[in-house]
């Protein structure tokens, strides 16, 4: 019962803006099921001087609800901020797919793991299995993880709260520099997925992008 009454506090403009998930999965699979023979390689210098450290699973693992549990929190405790969240994660994801659909990439850095030596290494071993070395550039894991640490910052019931704000920048940072420590990716892609997105946070909490929105439904802007 509750579940109901929560799901009827969503509004048509917010179900609206969550009709891009099931494109998001459906777009990024298809891209990943593509075969690619050839891509073009991202490499650093700097890659080579990041060691690999199977530890970073974790704070790897946790992106997924890193992402999850604040749109949950945002979309019924903050309904209005919840459409700036969202924008910001969407048009980052948007245009990354566009830049991975249009330029194939992938990278070489992934050392040999031993599933055996312990459960770090296992899971790293099945998440090389499960997600190809392809389509890198740029770094979705980063563009996520931005969107969700600025938008958390601004939240105005959250804000205040000094220890979960810590937590937030430090999982960001966790989560951040365990896409390079992992070798899944590049620090190239890391650094194209913060450039990617930082416009993309000054183009939505300036309300540029809930403004377009506006336009596009045919309301009027409040």
């Amino acid at each position: 019962m509750r579940r109901t009454n929560l799901l009827k506090q969503v509004t048509k403009r917010q179900w609206l803006i969550l009709a891009y998930l099931p494109i998001h999965f459906i777009w990024f699979f298809a891209v990943e099921a593509i075969n690619i023979t050839e891509y073009t390689p991202i490499h650093s210098v700097l890659d080579d001087m990041i060691p690999f450290c199977e530890w970073f699973i974790f704070p790897y693992m946790i992106w997924f609800l890193y992402m999850m549990i604040p749109a949950f929190y945002l979309l019924f405790k903050e309904p209005d901020f919840f459409e700036k969240f969202a924008l910001s994660l969407f048009i980052g994801f948007i245009i990354s797919l566009l830049i991975i659909t249009l330029w194939p990439t992938g990278q070489d850095l992934r050392p040999v793991v031993d599933p055996n030596k312990n459960f770090a290494s296992w899971a790293v071993a099945f998440i090389y299995d499960f997600d190809t070395n392809t389509n890198v550039f740029p770094s979705m894991h980063v563009v996520g993880t931005v969107a969700v640490a600025v938008s958390l910052s601004k939240s105005k019931t959250l804000e205040k709260k000094y220890l979960l704000q810590t937590l937030n920048w430090v999982l960001c940072i966790a989560i951040i520099a365990a896409t390079v420590f992992l070798k899944q990716h590049s620090i190239l892609d890391v650094f194209s997925g913060i450039i990617i997105e930082i416009p993309v946070l000054i183009f939505v909490f300036s309300g540029a992008a809930s403004r377009l929105l506006d336009r596009v439904l045919g309301e009027t802007a409040t």
